[in-house]
Parts: C-alpha cells; sequence; structure tokens
C-alpha cells in the first residue's frame, strides 16, 4: 500500500462524503480501518448475572472459548514484561536486538534466530501443566458442549490438558519446520537441541545451506495465520451458540474481530483480569480466571466440581468495601487464587554447542512503572517542563498519581468474596478494576510509559476519525466486509 493515497480510497469507497482538509493520512487511514471492522455488537439485555452464565453453560451445546495468556498465568510459564521477564533478560543479552518482540520477526529470526531459541527453551513443552481453567474447557469438550476452542497461546497445555476441538491461532511448539525445504518434525526432535541452545538445523537440508533451520511452526510477523484457522472460523461463527473469552486483551487481529463477527445474538461472556472497553459483553467476570472458573465449576456441580481447586464457594457482596490506606491496606487476594507458588521453569542447563547463546550473568537493571511496591520519580517531561495547556497538565498529574496510588477494588475484598456491580459486572481477587472515579483515568493511562502522551495528542484525533466512521460504518460494511475469516493479517503470539 506504499504510494497509495487514502483520500482517493475514500473518495471511492464514499463519493458523497466531504473530508476535511486537514485531516492527515495517518488518520485517514485509521477512518478506512474504521469503516471496514464489522460493527460494534449491542449488548443482550437479558443476560447479566452469574446464575444467567451457569444457565448458558448447562443449556449450549455449541460454545466457542476463546483463549489468551491469562488460562496459563498459574502454570509457572516465565512472563514476558515483567522487570526480570523473557522481555528484560533479552534486553541484556542480546544488546542488539532492536526490540524484543523482533525475536518474533520471521526477517529478524533469518538473521539471528540465537534470541528466539533462548526463549523457546524457557517455554518449550513438557515443562508444565494445564491450569483449571484448561481442565475446565476440557470437560466442556467431554461433555460435548464445546464447539471449538481458539487458543492464541502456543504452550501447548491445551492438549496436555486433553481439549480434542482446539485451533492453535498462533501456530505452536508441537511441531518444527526447515525454512528451506519445509521438512516437519515433532518437537521431541529438536528439543535436545534447543535445551542445549545450539540452533537446531535441518536434518535433510545440506549443513552449507543458510537458513535451513527447524522453526518452531507458531506464527511470526510477517506471516499468515494457517489456513485451518479460516477455514474453521468460516463454519463456527455459524454454529456458536455461546461465547466465552478467557483470559485475553483481544488486540491481535484477525483473533480479535470474532466477537464483532459471529452472530451478535449470541451471548458473549468475558472472564479477564480487565474489561475490555472495546467490545460489548452481556456478562463480565473480572479477576483472576482460576478464581472465577473455580466458582463457576461450584454452581455446575456434578463432574465440573471434581475440578475446584478450592473447596469454598465464594460469597456475593453489592456495596463496594471502602477504601484503605496504604499503610493498612493488606491484599487478601493472595489466600485465594489457585497454586499462587508457581512451579519453577527448569533449571537453566548450559553444556558446548557449535552456536552458542550468552548466559544471562546478572539481573537486569530496568524497572517496571506499575510496580505496586514503589512510587517511582515523577516523569521527567513533567518534572523539567509544565505543558502549556493546562488540561495536558492535568491529564499528566492524574495518570502518574493513578499509577502510584490507586489500589484495585479487588484487594478490598474478603477471602471469600466476590463483588456484583449491577447491571452485569462482577469483581473477584486479581481483577484490575477501580473505583468509579479512576476508571477513566486507569482505562486511558494503562501502565505503558506512553500512554499519558496517547491520550492527549490523539483526543482531537480520535473525535475526527470515529464521527465519520460512525457515519457510515453500517451502510459501508456490507459492501466493504467479505468474511473476516478471509483476513491474512501478519500475526504474533500474545
Amino acid at each position: 500500500m506504499r504510494g497509495t493515497d487514502p483520500r482517493a480510497i475514500l473518495k471511492d469507497l464514499l463519493p458523497e462524503t466531504v473530508l476535511p482538509a486537514d485531516l492527515d493520512d495517518m488518520t485517514l487511514w485509521q477512518i478506512i480501518i474504521n469503516i471496514s471492522e464489522p460493527p460494534k455488537r449491542k449488548k443482550r439485555k437479558d443476560v447479566n448475572t452469574l446464575e444467567d452464565v451457569v444457565r448458558l453453560l448447562k443449556e449450549r451445546k455449541k460454545i466457542l472459548v476463546l483463549t489468551g495468556a491469562g488460562v496459563s498465568v498459574s502454570c509457572g510459564i516465565p512472563d514476558f514484561r515483567s522487570r526480570d521477564g523473557i522481555y528484560a533478560r533479552l534486553a541484556v543479552d542480546f544488546p542488539d536486538l532492536p526490540d524484543p518482540q523482533a525475536m518474533f520477526d520471521i526477517d529478524y529470526f533469518r538473521r539471528d534466530p540465537r534470541p528466539f531459541f533462548k526463549f523457546a527453551k524457557e517455554i518449550y513443552p513438557g515443562q508444565f501443566q494445564p491450569s483449571p481453567c484448561h481442565r475446565f474447557i476440557s470437560m466442556l469438550d467431554k461433555k460435548a458442549r464445546l464447539l471449538r476452542n481458539y487458543t492464541q497461546n502456543i504452550d501447548t497445555l491445551e492438549q496436555v490438558a486433553g481439549i480434542q476441538k482446539i485451533i492453535q491461532c498462533h501456530g505452536s511448539f508441537a511441531t518444527a519446520s526447515c525454512l528451506v525445504c519445509k521438512h516437519k518434525v515433532d518437537c521431541e526432535a529438536v528439543r535436545e537441541d534447543i535445551f542445549n541452545q545450539v540452533v537446531p538445523h535441518c536434518p535433510r537440508c545440506p549443513s552449507d545451506v543458510p537458513y535451513a533451520i527447524m522453526k518452531p511452526d507458531i506464527i511470526f510477523f510477517g506471516e499468515n495465520l494457517p489456513e485451518f484457522f479460516h477455514r474453521a472460523m468460516k463454519q463456527d461463527k455459524d454454529e456458536v451458540d455461546l461465547l466465552i473469552v478467557i483470559g485475553s486483551s483481544l488486540k491481535v487481529r484477525p483473533v480479535a474481530l470474532i466477537p464483532s463477527s459471529i452472530p451478535h445474538d449470541v451471548p458473549q461472556v468475558l472472564i479477564n483480569r480487565e474489561p475490555l472497553p472495546h467490545l460489548n459483553f452481556d456478562v463480565e467476570l473480572l479477576g483472576d480466571c482460576d478464581v472465577i472458573v473455580n466458582e463457576l465449576c461450584h454452581r455446575l456441580g456434578g463432574d465440573f466440581e471434581q475440578l475446584c481447586y478450592n473447596s469454598s464457594r465464594l460469597s456475593e457482596i453489592t456495596e463496594k468495601p471502602p477504601s484503605q490506606s496504604p499503610s493498612t491496606g493488606a491484599s487478601a487476594d493472595t489466600s485465594l487464587s489457585p497454586e499462587k507458588e508457581e512451579p519453577q521453569t527448569a533449571a537453566r542447563r548450559t553444556s558446548p554447542h557449535p552456536e552458542p547463546l550468552p548466559e544471562t550473568n546478572s539481573e537486569p537493571k530496568t524497572a517496571s512503572p506499575c510496580d505496586a511496591t514503589e512510587a517511582p520519580d515523577a516523569p521527567e517531561d513533567l518534572k523539567e517542563e509544565e505543558p502549556a495547556d493546562p488540561h495536558r497538565a492535568e491529564v499528566r498529574r492524574r495518570c502518574w498519581r493513578s499509577r502510584i496510588c490507586q489500589s484495585p477494588i479487588s484487594k478490598r475484598l474478603g477471602a471469600s468474596q466476590y463483588l456484583f456491580q449491577a447491571p452485569n459486572r462482577y469483581i473477584f481477587h486479581g481483577a484490575e478494576v477501580y473505583s468509579s472515579s479512576e476508571d477513566e483515568s486507569s482505562s486511558s493511562c494503562g501502565s505503558d510509559s506512553d500512554a499519558v502522551d496517547h491520550e492527549d495528542s490523539d483526543a482531537e484525533e480520535e473525535q475526527n476519525t470515529d464521527v465519520l466512521a460512525e457515519t457510515v460504518q453500517e451502510r459501508e460494511h456490507k459492501r466493504l466486509q467479505t468474511d473476516c475469516t478471509a483476513e491474512t493479517h501478519p500475526q504474533t503470539t500474545q
């Protein structure tokens, strides 16, 4: 699309629309994207409560479950973004890595596969056990209620849990293929090389063939989703009678388009640590996914109750607990989350090998801006220069205060409580939800360092974009949208 004029595209799409002359190309491209997406689903008025969710789980026979990283948190799989997470350690070991996510870029992988294989060792199959969420989905499958589990994870824990109806949207470590001849092997065939930190080469290609690397079959940036994903989604979107999203922020396309692409009268339930404002779910169950699934299994009874790791059922409250001072506000959620003492990953192995990968010799000296145990210094740009716009300055102050001082509502809950916020939101332990006065600042600031700038600098652009896009989206959607499943956007793991 390089060199393409977005105004020309919009003129063809919307011949009767007059575009403001001051809109830049980035804004115009965003308008085109917004027009092309499925219309935002409207919430059903008759599905609101936890009881409705349990009833639907008992009645529906074509349940589509969409899962993300949140279902594997309690399995002990190393995280990516904490101060000693995979990304931070890779930055120390591979200072030439332009960005941690570059290890998932297919072009960078061809130039230097070592960062990826260092990561692969830490998450390779055989080191972890399924979570209560995995076992819950497996039970739905055994009870013939699961239409399909679409997972964005690459850890293969769905297979370990016994889930049969599975689509691994972003591939997995289960197999590996040669970049040159496409020879495919089981993950066990390259396990020894990966754990010895040797870049695995194709056994069929001559040793002097460049790029003859056995790459695990996960989807990198620059690669398309597998065809079986599109075929399955084309079939399933017309059969699904209940959608449950567990542990995903739904930010990666085309998987993120699934909730908007199935019939809008199909009930949709979210199980996640935080709400997803860009989508309308009928019921939001917010908190530690395992805690929520444990409560659902209690209520479903029968074989599901055998999956409960905590024998105590939770009690509902409807009044928000009072705020706690920083000196006394001890968190109560640690007693509820399952298996909180996460299993350690396998000990790092070292041995001589032809293509050595550097070992981490010291803990990276990076700090997380969201670390709740320390109050970081104010942002440099806020200390050095006050923005001329008073609103901008206030936005910065409010967002930074929220990072330091906010405490999620879930930390105020008793050990066996969850909070119901009418009409359709439940807050369990582990939920990243704040008081109503804090919600806006929390969602707008986020945890990324550039979020404050994003809110302020994009405010006018988003307003222009949304107004124009919303006026034409409904009438253009049928003409512009083919099948969401025909999209072949480059993807990566979540």
